[in-house]
């Protein structure tokens, strides 16, 4: 199992329960090749377990992906409580944070899964938690440009739209872009893109902040 995929925050919320192994192994899949590809039984292998384990903690995959939601959700909210928009540092080092757990979770931001399903509650579960990470993410920005950021309003929305894409679908682009390229690379490509597109409207103090998070985003 290539736990690599993962970045360690969401890494440390799996034990090596059967229950857990699977909810990791199959965030690893979904993400990698889509939700609608992966079947349970392939599931259950990568995971070294019979099928009939699986369905044992998860009836179908729509409860597997119920339980992916919920665990994002948890985890995006303890990064919501823990920003300061008082602290520069802060404001950077949680907005990489939040990047990494869109990351790893980005199918659920990326499939369109009415393509696939007619199931109206989980729809609207996959509707609400996009909702709810777009509205965050530009309410993060506008308050940041309180503080260190100075985005003509005009422009406001062209770099939220840019923040939001990098977010949501560089995982599956950059793969298919730069096919030679691991996981980790891949991720800090996806930071310089974000770097680069909030780095024009900062003052010097925020470049300062910026420059030094992103080197040791690198490392």
């Amino acid at each position: 199992m290539n736990t690599n995929l993962l970045s360690n925050q969401t890494l440390d919320c799996f034990s090596e329960k059967t229950y857990d192994k699977i909810l990791k192994e199959s965030l690893i899949l979904f993400n990698d090749a889509g939700f609608n590809s992966i079947t349970t039984a392939y599931i259950s292998k990568k995971c070294d377990i019979l099928e009939g384990t699986l369905w044992y903690h998860f009836n179908s995959k729509k409860n597997i992906l119920n339980a992916h939601i919920k665990l994002f959700q948890k985890l995006f909210q303890k990064q919501v409580k823990k920003i300061d928009y008082n602290n520069i540092e802060n404001v950077f080092r949680t907005s990489f944070d939040i990047y990494s757990l869109i990351w790893d979770f980005q199918y659920i931001f990326r499939e369109h899964f009415e393509s696939f399903t007619n199931d109206n509650e989980i729809l609207q579960k996959i509707k609400k938690v996009n909702s709810f990470v777009d509205e965050y993410i530009e309410e993060m920005i506008s308050k940041s440009q309180k503080s260190f950021l100075n985005i003509k309003k005009n422009v406001l929305e062209k770099v939220v739209d840019t923040t939001l894409l990098i977010g949501r679908y560089w995982l599956h682009f950059s793969k298919k872009r730069y096919p030679k390229l691991d996981n980790k690379k891949l991720r800090v490509k996806g930071v310089k893109l974000i770097y680069d597109s909030i780095e024009p409207f900062l003052d010097n103090k925020g470049k300062k902040n910026l420059s030094y998070l992103y080197k040791k985003f690198m490392n």
